[in-house]
């Protein structure tokens, strides 16, 4: 089962010609080693510096496995967390040696949230017939709640006059009790969209600002309490918007987009905690594809590291910083980075399920490429975690 999944339709027209000419070249890649699939062929592991890349261990959703695997760094799965009967989709480690997971039981339509010890025994879970369309992102929060983004479908005249599907955060305590609720149309105006992007919006309803992504803020050395510890960064792919929710008040407080094309069709933003590189900077995967109203696509992939109080970009990793063309590296839904201890990044490629470690010059230093694919030939990974080698 596809848990997550972003649908294009592209009308035949001029955006069609560059994706034709990327999957073109892609085919023809194959046999070389600047592919936008392994640098080295086959699967697996495909590069390992063991003196530059950051040991532990890599988690992921297997996909066609229904299963969450770990793997070491020559590739080897050294352990996996399955339940019969339950399907799953994106997974997060915990520092508890624990893991949770967006599943569902084969029966049923409604998806939950499910804590899984080390042998895979349901310890905790979330899962409310009122609220079936759990999706995209969850973090366990230090208080020991839950946080939790979902979405329904709702009639907002003032947004469109088509039903939207308009996103949605919860915070569950332990017992399964909501504490806390956000309802992104309640803040439709504070987004700043133009008068021309509000009647794209109308025109579409449906999925018109697609939520991907959401954190509770880490300690930070900022000073400003638009960013203290707890608020929530937000990302929309749809919309291009990144914004931070103030937790207190409910007010958005900061935000990047809608028009400045900073990032476009972004996934996975998070503010770096301290104790790691750009510590207080927000680390975001920038897709380049389809974002905003009206859209815009560039065709490649970046790695972009925002200072939040300046909105600049301070650092950015596109293929071309490994050497390699930039349609290399291009993932135009789905994907992932994370800010390692050593001070690499690890990347996650979504659509070409290929996962690579590179250091703070573009260097590649571990590349894997999953290796299970579905049955329509994809294997397509949304999100990936490194974990220490003393995890748990």
């Amino acid at each position: 089962m596809v848990v997550f999944q972003e649908i294009l339709i592209l009308p035949l027209s001029r955006k069609l010609i560059p994706l034709i000419f990327f999957l073109i070249l892609s085919v023809l890649s194959w046999s070389r080693t600047t592919s936008a699939f392994p640098t080295i062929y086959p699967v697996g592991t495909t590069i390992h510096d063991r003196s530059k890349a950051f040991e532990g261990y890599t988690v992921y959703n297997a996909g066609a496995l229904s299963r969450i695997i770990m793997v070491d760094m020559d590739g080897n799965v050294v352990h996996y967390w399955e339940k019969p009967g339950l399907q799953f989709g994106y997974t997060e480690p915990l520092s508890n040696g624990n893991i949770l997971v967006d599943g569902r039981y084969e029966n049923s339509q409604a998806r939950g949230v499910f804590e899984l010890d080390w042998d895979g025994n349901i310890v905790w879970k979330y899962s409310n017939r009122r609220h079936p369309l759990l999706h995209h992102d969850f973090e366990r929060l230090g208080n020991g709640n839950t946080m939790i983004l979902y979405r329904m479908f709702r009639y907002v005249p003032k947004i469109s006059s088509i039903p939207i599907l308009d996103d949605y955060i919860l915070e569950v305590n332990p017992q399964g009790k909501i504490v806390w609720r956000w309802d992104t149309y309640r803040h439709f105006n504070e987004f700043g969209f133009s008068d021309e992007a509000k009647g794209l919006i109308a025109e579409k309803g449906g999925d018109w600002a697609h939520t991907n992504s959401i954190q509770s803020l880490p300690d930070n050395d900022l000073g400003d309490p638009r960013f203290k510890k707890g608020n929530i960064l937000v990302s929309q792919r749809h919309t291009n918007i990144i914004y931070i929710i103030d937790r207190d008040t409910g007010d958005i407080v900061w935000k990047i987009g809608p028009d400045d094309a900073l990032t476009l069709g972004q996934h996975d933003a998070k503010m770096i905690p301290i104790g790691f590189a750009d510590a207080g900077n927000i680390l975001v995967f920038d897709n380049g594809y389809e974002g905003g109203y009206p859209p815009e696509s560039r065709y490649y992939s970046r790695v972009v590291t925002i200072d939040p109080l300046t909105k600049k970009i301070v650092q950015e990793y596109d293929a071309s910083k490994s050497g390699l063309p930039l349609w290399t590296f291009y993932s135009p839904v789905v994907g992932g980075a994370q800010r390692l201890r050593n001070g690499n990044t690890l990347i996650d490629e979504g659509v070409n399920g290929r996962f690579f470690e590179v250091t703070s010059d573009g260097e590649i230093v571990w590349e894997y490429i999953n290796p299970y694919y579905k049955e329509s030939n994809i294997n397509s990974v949304y999100r990936v975690w490194r974990v220490g080698p003393d995890w748990p």
